[in-house]
């Protein structure tokens, strides 16, 4: 297998297992604990704000995972046109921007509550 398309794929699951992790979250399936999710003295310490909280940051782990794998399939059509460098960087970038967006909008949201 081409280099290139392994260092895409090793991309792509990480993503399919942010979505993943995000399913349980914005079905309010997990209760308040100190493993799995927004983990914070406010969410920790009020269960409708537990709950509120990860839901909203349920479904922006999501989208970020989304535009991931995005980002990973746009690299790989256009894998033939692009360095092994541009890949490189352009996949962390759609990797970490993303989810640095998600914390970002979720910990603002949580700021509301």
């Amino acid at each position: 297998m081409d280099q290139k398309v392994k260092l895409i794929l090793s991309l792509v699951i990480p993503s399919i297992l942010f979505i993943l992790i995000s399913l349980p979250l914005m079905r309010n399936k997990i209760p308040p604990n100190c493993a799995y999710g927004f983990r914070l003295k406010k969410t920790l310490a009020n269960k409708e704000i537990w709950y509120k909280a990860n839901q909203f940051g349920g479904r922006c782990i999501a989208w970020a995972g989304f535009i991931s794998l995005a980002g990973c399939f746009w690299l790989f059509l256009n894998k033939e046109n692009l360095s092994w460098a541009m890949i490189n960087n352009m996949g962390l970038g759609f990797f970490v921007l993303p989810l640095i967006g998600a914390l970002v909008l979720s910990l603002g949201y949580i700021k509301k509550l």
